[in-house]
């Protein structure tokens, strides 16, 4: 079943929707991760063993996997 909402006028899938919110906030992420790398903004997220920076590129690369399941064989 698939579930459609109305955005902008256009009928969009949920799993599109979702792809879309992740590919923009790895987008951000990516900012905030060379920000971080020249100590101009905080790297936040802190996993015990891992470097900060090891800890917020995870974050980029785990958003990139979920937009491309979400566009994954859309036609």
């Amino acid at each position: 079943m698939v579930v459609y909402l109305k955005l902008f006028y256009v009928n969009v899938s949920m799993r599109h929707y979702i792809a879309t919110l992740a590919a923009v906030v790895a987008v951000l992420s990516t900012f905030w991760l060379f920000l971080g790398m020249f100590a101009i903004v905080p790297l936040l997220f802190e996993i015990p063993g891992e470097t900060s920076l090891r800890t917020h590129a995870s974050l980029t690369l785990i958003l990139l996997l979920i937009a491309s399941w979400g566009f994954w064989n859309s036609d």
